[in-house]
């Protein structure tokens, strides 16, 4: 399955909330806690990102493949499953010799949805506030950021290592991103 989601930093969020409260529907807010285990010894994958992800909003916990190829919108391949108890899993993939640099890390975000986009809001720890717009083609997500005016700078599906990089920071190798370090 593939993930089709841009992300847009240095946007204008007075007047993206503006368009989200007048044209879109609320979904809610969630404070994320995750861990992330890279596959660095998988192979011959250049400068890929890939990576499984442990994610829990206190209700709901998954477990997800990453292979990102790329930072087009449309070049990441994604399995997701439903867990049942977040800490256990995490302790399961430490345990994988073949793979590493586990890590905690939390941030938060505010959902919108608008006609079967998903519209984020994104905070981290260390950096700005980011927009990530997901749909079902990369036509559904340019037509939802033309027409909700998102405006600001598109830098595709990039991974975070590489958002953090644009903001001077190291994002993983900082140790936990945790709000209130």
């Amino acid at each position: 399955m593939k993930e089709i989601e841009t992300k847009i930093v240095g946007f204008d969020e007075k007047k993206l909330r503006a368009a989200l409260k007048k044209r879109a529907k609320y979904i809610g807010k969630r404070h994320f806690k995750r861990y992330v285990f890279d596959m660095v010894e998988k192979g011959n994958r250049g400068n890929y990102d890939e990576f499984v992800r442990i994610r829990t909003d206190g209700k709901v916990s998954t477990l997800t493949y990453k292979f990102r190829k790329g930072k087009g919108i449309d070049n990441t391949e994604e399995l997701e499953t439903h867990i049942g108890d977040f800490e256990k899993a995490a302790q399961i993939m430490s345990k994988l010799s073949s793979w590493s640099g586990s890590y905690k890390q939390e941030n938060i975000v505010e959902l919108w949805s608008y006609k079967g986009t998903e519209i984020t809001i994104a905070r981290w720890p260390l950096i700005p506030k980011f927009v990530e717009v997901e749909g079902k083609s990369v036509k559904q997500v340019r037509r939802t950021i033309k027409e909700l005016g998102i405006e600001g700078k598109e830098v595709g599906n990039l991974s975070y290592a590489k958002l953090f990089a644009m903001f001077g920071k190291k994002g993983k190798d900082q140790g936990n991103l945790k709000f209130g370090n």
